[in-house]
Order: structure tokens, then C-alpha cells, then sequence
């Protein structure tokens, strides 16, 4: 990516460009810190249940999914993936593949159906994965996170999903190391490594460095990495605060809003724009391409007014316009720090599949969105007192879905 396509003319533009185009590497690695912290390199590890707000590895988790994960160093060799056959023809599974700076190769539902498949995954940065039925998955960094999701269909459906979460088999070859690590920061607090960032992220970039078709740094911000002394300390955490803001400020070209709602007009990854790849660094690590699940957030009710749980909220979709999808769709809350919240009824998320959802007599549907108790729980999503992120999820979704012209309804005010 040229250097002035991030509007930078500073002395610290430099550091602002390295900390963008770096962030997603930092967000990686600290999170295979973390993760391999408890289940060594080289090893799946199934989590057997829905997350819940005691899960803190990954911002912005569904709970829709079992989700399985391991970590692995390709320069040992290659990757032998076998997929076990699912137990009916709609079951929604997906595995995916995620290198270093966030590139994405997937195995899924999509390309194999569900009889079950054998890929074998190769350390090969001469050119990205090509997302498609391939056998052979070319990977463009040594680093490799395994990222597996199983559909829960219903409450009693958990041991059968079980059953198919394990039945994934991942082989390295015999010579991979199982180590376990040291935690660096956590992946949510990288603004706060300040200066001490660019050294942090010289030693990720010699473990992982970028393939030659990866949007490069210009020369001045190459220079930053390889020697960040010759930078005061001042312009470092200045280079770090004017980076962060940009990403938090979700500064990302190409994205469309509608109904008060926003999501990526991306259907397949960020291309060369590294700050939209830092951006999904940031809110969604480890989430799915809108070719596989969009993903659309919650900027403001149809009043205006950001989401608070202090308000009443109500989403009525229309008999013939549910989310058109071929998987499944799902509505969840999270707390300001990305992370689902208590509650009373220990439900994070409402969709398709929840229990004993009341269809009105014409065939529509309407959920409440509150703090606070309302009479009737069936359409209730529970949310926080206060600010709070909502999102939705429609997972392998129609032309309409992934050509962003479908959105979902606005959020309307509950009338007493």
C-alpha cells in the first residue's frame, strides 16, 4: 500500500503507518501467546461449550458454535486435515485457516458439503489460498491458527455437536514441537504497549515475515521496524496514539450503512487496505470473510440514539424477510469491551434456532431488546444497562446477503 494512502505528513508517520500495517501481526501472535499459554503448539483445543461471558480469548465470540482451535509452525512441515462426514445435509460446520497478518483460507460447508473431506495445508508465501474445493491449501506464513465451528441446532443438540467438534483431526507432522508459552499483553490492549509496540512488533515480523504479495511498508516505516531507537520515545507513543485512533475511529473506505446498521462491503478479506485489515484485526480476530458469515453492527436506533439498555429496543422482521441465508442467522450483545455479559436467563444471542420463539398470527417476527425484565422472555434479548454492541450474524448468506443489499431492520423504541 503506497505510504500516502494513509494521509500521512508528519514526523511520526512512520510509526502511525507500522503500527497499522503492524497491528494485526501483534494481534496474532498475542493471541497465540495467550491461547498456547494453556494448550501447547501443535495441539487442538476443543472448547465443548457455548461461550459465555467467562470466555475472554476472542472479542466478539457467537454463541452459536462450538469452536475449536489450535497453532502451528508450518516450517516443521505440512498440515494433514481430515473432516469427518456430518450427521445430516444441513448440519453447518467450517474450518479455517488463518496466517500471520490475518489472511484467511477456508475448508467449510461451502466447497466440501458434508461427506466429509482430507486437505493437507502447505507453508508457501508465493501466492494467497485460492478459497475454493482445493485439496492442497497454500498458507504464507509459517504461523497457522486452526479455527473449527460446529453448529449447536438446539439446547439437545450439544452432544451430538460434540461428538462432531472432536471427530476433526488435525495431524502435524511428528517432528512439530509442543510448547507451551509465555503471554505477552493481551490482544485487546495493544494501544497500551505505547513505544515499547515497535520493538514488540521487529520480533514478530522475523518469525512471520510478510509474503511478497502482502501490502508492504514504504521505506521510512521499514526503517522504524528494523531500528525503532532511531526514534525518540515521544514520537513512538505518538506514532501509537495517532495509529490507534484511526482504527478506532473505523475510518474504513468501502463500508455501507443502512437501516442503522453498518457492516464491510468486503465480501472476501481486505485486499491491500491495511486499515481496514487492522480494523477487523481489532473487533473481529479470528471472524469469518461476509463470503462465509456477515457480520453487520449497530450504530443507532431509528431516532438516532446509539444503543443503550436503558432504552427499550424492539426488531420486527416481516414474514417474508428474515435473513435470507442458506446456514443459519443470529442476533448477540456484547458489553463496550467486546466481551458477552451476564444475565439473568443466560442467553447471549437469539436466531433461528432459539427455543420457542413467538411468530405473530401474519408470520412476523419481533425480538425486544432490553436491560430490564420484560413480561414475556421468548423474543427477549438480554443486553446491558448502558452502552452496549450489537451485532448479527447470517452465516452463508444468499447474493442479496453478500452484495450488501439486504440489511436488517431498524431498530424502533418500544412504545408503553
Amino acid at each position: 500500500m503506497p505510504h500516502s494512502s494513509l494521509s500521512l505528513s508528519t514526523n511520526t508517520a512512520p510509526a502511525i503507518e507500522a503500527y497499522v500495517w503492524g497491528y494485526p501481526l501483534m494481534a496474532v501472535h498475542r493471541t497465540r501467546l495467550l491461547f498456547c499459554s494453556r494448550t501447547a503448539t501443535g495441539l487442538m483445543n476443543h472448547v465443548n461449550d457455548l461461550a459465555t461471558p467467562a470466555d475472554r480469548g476472542v472479542v466478539v465470540p457467537n454463541n452459536d458454535t462450538l469452536y475449536s482451535s489450535g497453532w502451528y509452525d508450518l516450517r516443521h512441515g505440512d498440515l494433514n486435515i481430515e473432516v469427518p462426514a456430518m450427521d445430516h445435509a444441513s448440519r453447518y460446520w467450517n474450518l479455517m485457516i488463518v496466517d500471520a497478518y490475518t489472511h484467511v483460507a477456508y475448508v467449510c460447508r461451502r466447497h466440501h458439503g458434508v461427506a466429509g473431506t482430507r486437505v493437507r495445508v502447505t507453508y508457501d508465501p508465493s501466492a494467497a489460498a485460492t478459497n475454493d474445493n482445493s485439496t492442497v491449501i497454500p498458507i504464507a506464513t509459517p504461523t497457522a491458527w486452526v479455527i473449527i465451528r460446529v453448529l449447536v441446532e438446539t439446547p439437545h443438540d450439544l452432544p451430538t455437536a460434540r461428538t462432531l467438534q472432536q471427530a476433526f483431526k488435525i495431524t502435524p507432522p511428528t517432528a512439530h514441537p509442543n510448547d507451551t508459552t509465555v503471554r505477552a499483553g493481551r490482544p485487546t490492549t495493544i494501544a497500551d504497549a505505547g513505544a515499547d509496540f515497535y520493538s514488540e512488533l521487529a520480533r514478530y515480523v522475523e518469525l512471520d515475515p510478510p509474503a511478497p504479495w502482502h501490502p508492504p511498508l514504504s521505506a521510512a516505516a521499514h526503517a522504524l521496524i528494523n531500528s525503532p531507537s532511531q526514534f525518540s520515545t515521544e514520537e513512538l507513543a505518538a506514532g501509537v496514539q495517532a495509529g490507534e485512533k484511526l482504527v478506532r475511529g473505523m475510518n474504513v473506505n468501502g463500508s455501507v450503512q443502512k437501516n442503522g446498521w453498518s457492516t464491510g462491503r468486503d465480501a472476501q478479506g481486505f485486499g491491500n487496505d491495511i486499515l481496514k485489515r487492522a480494523v477487523g484485526a481489532k473487533f473481529g480476530l479470528g471472524g469469518h470473510q461476509a463470503i462465509e458469515n456477515r457480520s453487520y453492527t449497530a450504530q443507532e436506533d431509528i431516532e438516532g440514539n446509539k444503543p443503550d439498555g436503558n432504552r427499550v429496543l424492539t426488531m420486527r422482521f416481516g414474514a417474508n424477510a428474515l435473513p435470507p441465508c442458506n446456514a443459519f442467522w443470529s442476533l448477540t450483545a456484547y458489553g463496550t469491551d467486546l466481551y458477552l455479559v451476564a444475565n439473568e436467563i443466560d442467553r447471549w444471542s437469539i436466531g433461528d434456532r432459539t427455543p420457542e420463539l413467538v411468530y405473530a398470527d401474519d408470520g412476523s417476527l419481533t425480538i425486544h431488546i432490553s436491560a430490564n425484565h420484560p413480561p414475556d422472555t421468548a423474543n427477549w434479548l438480554p443486553v446491558p444497562s448502558g452502552p452496549y454492541l450489537l451485532g448479527m450474524r447470517v452465516y452463508e448468506g444468499r447474493d442479496e446477503v453478500v452484495g450488501c443489499e439486504w440489511f436488517p431492520p431498524a431498530l424502533e423504541i418500544q412504545s408503553h
